[in-house]
């Protein structure tokens, strides 16, 4: 059985008390012990400037670094950009691999989502590396994903497989000059090389009039499966559909056919808790913010246990029948959200998100949790 071991919240830095709005995190757990976390900050949800700090515990989360910027953001035809978090990962030793999302930040009143267009303002793909736990880091490099006009937006960390690569996912997006029809697709493409080149892109989801937001992949113990869940929308209908999901059974070069996994809500990372299942994460808005892990047997097909981690007093935050352009504003209201999963040991994993009681004023969460059979 899962049980909650301990919560806490990486504390305001007094030097950033301007940017209330902590949201869109990521932690890695690095071999020394160290939790090494990113998040986005802004003045509120909303805002249209933006940028990515980190700080790390050595202490399990008794206490936390002053927030830093890690790098210099590049320009891009002499344009500054925005980033929204940096997603790490562990190479090994002191050793860290981050991506991170390059937003256009030149023409301030332009949102980043146009409704008119249903484009995105130009997102890339940027990969540092640091040789001592995430201190320093080295120059930003661009990851080309074939066309270079289409907005990319990263999906989480990139995932380290059975055979040494990794894999690099995201959406690709309409950019402002694109005047076709928008089908919205979750993509990866991957490194043999811990993230010097990468190649191979491969569609993993690409459905006219369906939108499977959030691709929140994991690879199990064999290192090989795959199993990626996404947040559903329909725009035919337009209605959010339960969490869908796919398998790979060949490390992310070919994938099977979606299913119902019978949840409804948005997703977030899953692990591979070996003998304990497949531990999934997600918060469904419907009535009110709640956030539930579940264990699976059978990789997401049917649900063995769940834990409540979170559960709000607010009113929903998310309305079933929607269209798309109504849910990119909806999103600007969550004030909690993007729920993750990170394996910390066989017995404990570590529960991260975002969470306050006004959009525009949240903070980075997490929840140790336990198995009683430890």
């Amino acid at each position: 059985m899962m049980k909650v071991i301990r919560r806490g919240t990486i504390p305001k830095d007094p030097a950033y008390s301007l940017y209330p709005s902590n949201t869109f995190c990521s932690i890695e757990a690095l071999p020394s012990g160290r939790w090494l976390a990113s998040f986005r900050i802004a003045t509120t949800k909303g805002s249209r400037h933006f940028n990515a700090m980190m700080t790390y515990s050595d202490n399990q989360g008794a206490t936390w670094a002053s927030w830093y910027e890690p790098v210099r953001l590049p320009l891009i035809d002499g344009r500054e950009g925005m980033s929204i978090c940096y997603y790490c990962v562990s190479l090994g030793g002191s050793r860290v691999l981050a991506l991170f999302n390059w937003v256009d930040g030149s023409i301030s009143d332009q949102p980043f989502y146009d409704p008119v267009t249903e484009s995105l303002k130009d997102t890339y793909i940027f990969s540092i590396i640091s040789e001592d736990e995430g201190i320093t880091w080295s120059e930003p490099k661009r990851v080309h994903i074939g066309s270079d006009a289409d907005p990319v937006a990263l999906t989480g960390s990139p995932l380290l497989l059975g055979d040494g690569r990794l894999a690099c996912h995201f959406e690709i997006n309409k950019n402002r000059k694109d005047t076709r029809t928008w089908i919205h697709r979750s993509a990866m493409i991957f490194s043999a090389d811990q993230g010097s080149t990468w190649d191979n892109l491969t569609l993993v989801t690409d459905v006219p009039d369906m939108y499977y937001w959030d691709q929140r992949p994991c690879v199990t113990d064999d290192g090989k499966t795959l199993v990626d869940f996404f947040w559903s929308l329909d725009g035919k209908r337009n209605t959010y559909l339960n969490i869908h999901a796919k398998e790979s059974r060949d490390a992310g070069r070919t994938w099977g056919e979606l299913w119902d996994t019978g949840i409804y809500g948005q997703p977030g990372r899953p692990v591979d808790c070996a003998l304990h299942g497949l531990a999934c994460i997600d918060i469904d808005r419907s009535t009110r913010p709640v956030i539930t892990v579940r264990l699976s047997d059978d990789r997401a097909r049917t649900w063995s246990e769940s834990l409540v981690i979170y559960d709000s007093a607010m009113t929903k935050q998310d309305s079933k029948q929607i269209s798309m352009n109504e849910a990119w504003a909806e999103m600007a209201r969550f004030s909690v959200g993007h729920p993750h999963l990170l394996k910390l040991s066989e017995n404990r994993l570590l529960a991260y998100f975002y969470a306050g009681e006004h959009c525009d004023d949240t903070s980075i969460s997490y929840v140790m949790i336990g198995f009683d059979d430890e």
